[in-house]
C-alpha cells in the first residue's frame, strides 16, 4: 500500500513551493494516506490563489486515487464541485448552494469520493450559509468539503466549529526552516 501511495504522489498535482513540506501539508498528506482526512476542511490565509492551489493539490489526491477509474486535473474533474460568488454584490446564494449540495448528494461518477470546493466561504448570505450548515452537520457519504476563504471570522461561528481550519501564509511570504513565516 505504501509504495501504491508513493506512485500516486508522484503524478499528484503539486502543492504551492512554498508550502510543500510545511506542517499542515505534512498533516494533510498523512490523513489522506490513512484515509483519516475530515469531511469538511476550512482552508485560511491571506492569499485567494494560493489556498486555491491547495484545495485543487487536495482534491487531487482524493479523487484521482488508485480506485479511480480516469484521471482529470482537480479543476476539471467531474466529482469535484465548485461555489463561487456571484453577481453584483459577489454574494454566494442561497440557491447556488442547493445546488452544490444537490451535486454532492449524487454518487460519485469516476472516483470513489466526491470533493466540493467553496471559493471565498465568507460571501455567503446568511440563507446560503444556514443551508450550507445543515451539510456540514449531516456530510454525505464520501464526500469531502473544501472551505477557502481569507476572511475566516466572516463565517457563522456555527460554521467554523464544523470544520478543521488549515491556515496557509502566501506563497510569497518567506517561510523559515520549520514552515512558519519569517
Amino acid at each position: 500500500f505504501v509504495s501504491l501511495f508513493a506512485e500516486m504522489s508522484v503524478s499528484a498535482a503539486r502543492w504551492p513551493p512554498a508550502l510543500a513540506g510545511t506542517p499542515a501539508v505534512a498533516v494533510i498528506e498523512r490523513a489522506i494516506e490513512r484515509q483519516r482526512l475530515s469531511h469538511s476542511l476550512l482552508l485560511h490565509g491571506d492569499d485567494l490563489p494560493t489556498l486555491v492551489a491547495v484545495a485543487h493539490a487536495i482534491a487531487d489526491r482524493l479523487l484521482n486515487g488508485p480506485d479511480s477509474s480516469a484521471r482529470f486535473p482537480a479543476e476539471e474533474h467531474p466529482d469535484c464541485h465548485a461555489l463561487r460568488p456571484a453577481g453584483k454584490t459577489r454574494q454566494i446564494s442561497a440557491d447556488a448552494t442547493r445546488d452544490l449540495i444537490g451535486k454532492v448528494q449524487v454518487s460519485a461518477t469516476v472516483s470513489p469520493r466526491k470533493v466540493a470546493i467553496v471559493h471565498e466561504a465568507d460571501r455567503m448570505n446568511v440563507a446560503a450559509a444556514n443551508i450550507f450548515l445543515k451539510t456540514l452537520e449531516e456530510p454525505p457519504a464520501n464526500t469531502t468539503l473544501l472551505l477557502l476563504t481569507t476572511r475566516p471570522y466572516a463565517l457563522l461561528p456555527t460554521i467554523r466549529s464544523r470544520v478543521l481550519h488549515f491556515r496557509f501564509p502566501s506563497t510569497a511570504t518567506a517561510l523559515s526552516a520549520d514552515g512558519w513565516a519569517a
